[in-house]
């Protein structure tokens, strides 16, 4: 209870259930004022000394008889909700334990209202250029690009003829001389201490290999400014010349089966890869030696970019493979099938005009794509919540530039050191192979990684030469140099929610006049919105009236709701009412409060203006402690019963996560969905991920205090209700007990509440025979509620064993086995 003084009135309001009681008129004179807790004394301070009086002693106007604030001022008469009754504020159901299905009533808006209207803005017209992985250049025909090929393809079997033509010449190759000594003219031209052996065939061979040289040079020079695929691979990975013969000498006997038995003859070696580095200097010319040693270095385009790979083994005889997909774009190929697992394209559905995010944010990205280059390739980071539209804003985008995206999820790749990172380099170079723009997903993940991986990444982020979109959850932190383009999507508020429930339902044809119904129950971005009107207009047995499609859009995004909270939490499906519980009244009191604050707080936030100034986010969360078998678990069904809300008990085991980070990702993936679908979250023995943070001694203790720090910081800006319990208050971090809205101590039974207890549990249906003495169980044996409802079932089990009604010996009965089960032998301890 507040007060607050205007003049001669003091303003009496009730800030547990958010509302104004009445106003008090002072007596003249009266300089100060002080009330003692619940408002039972006033102290007056005035010239004549101090006074105490009771507040009934007061004049007071009521909220429905009073008119004014001051003079001039009128007060806006709030509506006051009902006080809550035995019939309406409480539920009267018997505990018989059925299933009781949720009727999912509209929680009110707790997301921070944006200004109702957006300015209309025109986008830019222009192309995105900076889209594109350089300036746009003509390309050859497909004539002069298979020409080309064909070409390069003659070139290297000329030079592969010279090499084999130099070996006959010197003996390395030769044929068996029984009158000889083995291998004696391999030895002899190994050694360089022979020649002329073939002179007739080098010399042919040279003379075609010029001929040949000078054709490609002539057609090359009528190819002025019209690219080959592979001309587009040197200018958009940086090759010099040397690195390109580098790479077409491994792509083609992939092109030429013809050329890998040349490859072998040159080699004369059965052991030896089809190529390697010994084998390129052949076929290159000795003269080449030292530069293309240098080309086939790590830090070097071609393996840098990964379009070849180095084998095991130890260079120069290490195998020299290349990515199938570099072999058919040098050819000029379409690729086969999927990409691969790791990359999903995605087309676009929409054009930049139909998207539902802010307009000058769109108009922003536009200006900054179509802007000319700064020589380095664009980044762009999208960052949001699940399902606020950031694929479908960088297929928009993408589109404009005439391409589709390709989506690189980290999440589908094995956690092995340094995987991650090699696996990225491969998805990007095959995204920028087929033309389209790489989106990255997951890169989050990157923070669990070992630090040598995660500079891996930013490497490869960083010198990747096309453009890449990274998208990211809302508070990521962005692992780039600075220079990117940043779009952060906000929360759309519940007006925005209708007009894109109104739009993707018009869209389906769903017979719903009107989707702000949805849009108060259900806090999902459009993506979903799309998504779930997709799935429900796809069902075969369509809904014939409006009342069948919420059932159905109900459905579906309680669906969606599952998939991301279902990873980390289960559904609890039995709840409890509040005629099932028996608690000492002032735990009542804050149990009561607690819900009028969850149905009130848009009144009193936005209508009454507190949210401006409160500095602290909106969220409702409670801690409940003390021993096992209080109800404190079952306590939170019945808050979520009550106020119409899923209630989900989160999982520990599948939160926490040995890998770096994971937890923090999981945490936040699990708050993201609760306020997101306006579901309660459980956190039963909350002391094993709230507990007081350690002195640092090793990593472990370090990383602890990680997830307790994010912890402290969610639990500032959550929007949502979580109730979070435990048996050990004392346990629970300091941080999490000032951040918590309700701290509640629930204490053991006492024998009143014992008898209650017994007799709560036991529904009016089971047959009882004798005098069951409730008064006698409850004096004798000291048990918490849940142990009473233990032995209450147990008793009529045993009752139903021996077909007779249940009586006040199988009570006993079952008491006493519940004692021994945790070996006790006395019956006179207590239960907890």
């Amino acid at each position: 209870i507040a007060v607050a003084r205007s003049g001669d009135r003091l303003s009496v309001i009730d800030l547990r259930f958010g509302r104004w009681i009445r106003d008090l008129i002072l007596p003249e004179g009266v300089t100060e004022i002080a009330v003692d807790e619940g408002l039972q004394r006033i102290a007056l301070a005035s010239a004549d000394g101090l006074e105490l009086v009771r507040p009934d002693a007061l004049e007071s106007r009521s909220p429905e008889s009073a008119s004014s604030l001051g003079k001039d001022e009128e007060r806006p008469q709030p509506t006051v909700p009902a006080e809550p009754t035995e019939t309406n504020g409480h539920s009267v159901e018997p505990a018989n334990g059925e299933h009781h299905e949720i009727a999912l009533a509209p929680v009110e808006e707790v997301a921070v209202e944006v200004p109702e209207a957006e300015p209309e803005i025109a986008l830019p017209d222009g192309p995105l250029v900076r889209l594109d992985p350089v300036s746009v250049t003509p390309t050859a025909t497909a004539g002069e690009i298979a020409q080309s090929v064909e070409l390069r393809l003659q070139l290297i079997g000329a030079r592969v003829n010279v090499a084999i033509a130099e070996a006959w010449d010197s003996g390395r190759i030769s044929k068996t001389d029984p009158m000889r000594p083995p291998f004696s003219d391999e030895v002899a031209g190994l050694l360089q201490l022979a020649s002329g052996r073939a002179g007739g065939e080098l010399t042919a061979a040279v003379s075609r290999l010029r001929a040949i040289e000078d054709t490609v040079m002539n057609a090359e020079r009528n190819r002025t400014g019209r690219l080959t695929p592979l001309d587009v691979l040197a200018r958009d990975f940086q090759l010099s010349q040397i690195a390109v013969a580098v790479l077409f000498t491994i792509v083609a006997p992939r092109l030429r089966g013809e050329l890998a038995r040349l490859y072998g003859i040159l080699a004369n070696d059965p052991g030896r890869p089809v190529t390697d580095e010994y084998l390129m200097g052949q076929v290159l010319g000795t003269g080449f030696t030292q530069q293309i040693a240098r080309e086939l270095d790590g830090d070097r385009p071609l393996r840098r970019f990964g379009l070849i790979r180095v084998g095991t083994g130890d260079r120069p005889f290490a195998a020299l493979s290349v990515d199938p997909l570099v072999v058919r774009y040098i050819a000029n190929q379409p690729p086969e099938g999927e990409p691969d697992q790791h990359l999903k394209v995605r087309h676009v559905d929409r054009d930049l005009e139909e998207l539902q995010v802010p307009r000058a944010m769109v108009a922003t990205a536009m200006r900054f794509l179509g802007s000319p280059r700064d020589g380095e390739p664009v980044r762009i980071v999208v960052r949001g919540r699940t399902g606020s539209g950031r694929h479908t804003l960088l297929t928009s985008l993408a589109s404009r530039a005439g391409r589709s995206l390709g989506v690189i999820d980290l999440s589908t790749v094995p956690r092995e050191p340094g995987r991650l990172a090699q696996m990225l380099e491969a998805v990007l170079r095959r995204a920028m192979l087929r033309g389209l723009l790489p989106c990255v997903d997951g890169l989050e993940l990157a923070s669990s990684e070992e630090p040598d991986t995660k500079v891996q990444i930013a490497a490869i982020l960083r010198n990747h030469p096309g453009p890449i979109a990274l998208r990211l959850p809302s508070e990521a932190v962005v692992p780039l140099e600075p220079g990117y383009l940043l779009l952060d999507l906000p929360l759309r508020n519940e007006r925005q929610r209708g007009e894109s429930w109104n739009i993707a339902l018009e869209h389906h044809q769903i017979e719903l006049s009107d989707g702000s119904e949805l849009a108060a129950r259900y806090r999902v971005g459009p993506g979903i919105i799309e998504r779930v009107c997709a799935e429900v207009s796809r069902r075969p047995d369509r809904p014939q009236d409006p009342a069948a499609w919420m059932r159905e859009l109900d459905d579906a995004v309680r669906q969606h709701l599952e998939n991301r909270l279902g990873t980390t939490a289960n559904r609890v499906t039995r709840l409890a009412s509040w005629a099932d519980i028996v608690l000492p009244e002032d735990i009542m009191d804050s149990l009561l409060e607690l819900t009028a604050r969850v149905r009130h707080r848009k009144k009193v936030y936005e209508q009454w203006g507190f949210d401006k100034a409160m500095t602290t986010s909106r969220g409702i969360t409670a801690l409940f402690s003390g021993s096992p078998g209080t109800g404190k678990t079952m306590v939170a069904g019945v808050i979520a019963r009550d106020l119409g809300l899923e209630l989900y008990r989160v999982d520990v085991s599948r939160i926490t996560s040995k890998w770096i980070g994971e937890t923090e990702k999981n945490l936040g993936s699990l708050f993201d969905a609760a306020e997101d679908g306006q579901v309660m979250l459980l956190f039963d023995e909350a002391d094993s991920l709230f507990a007081k943070r350690t002195e640092v001694k090793s990593s472990v203790d370090r990383y602890a205090n990680m997830e307790v720090n994010y912890l402290l910081q969610r639990l500032d800006s959550f929007e949502g209700i979580a109730i979070l319990t435990t048996n050990f208050g004392n346990s629970i971090d300091p941080a999490f007990k000032r951040r918590l809205t309700y701290r509640m101590t629930f204490p053991f039974p006492d024998e009143e509440m014992r008898e209650q207890l017994w007799r709560s549990l036991l529904p009016p249906q089971v047959p009882v025979e004798g005098r069951l003495d409730f008064a006698a169980l409850a004096q004798r044996f000291r048990l918490s509620g849940g142990y009473i409802r233990n032995a209450t079932l147990r008793a009529a089990f045993l009752a139903a064993e021996e077909g007779t009604s249940l009586t006040h010996e199988h009570l006993e009965r079952a008491i006493r086995m519940e004692f021994r089960e945790i070996g006790k032998l006395a019956e006179s301890g207590t239960l907890e």
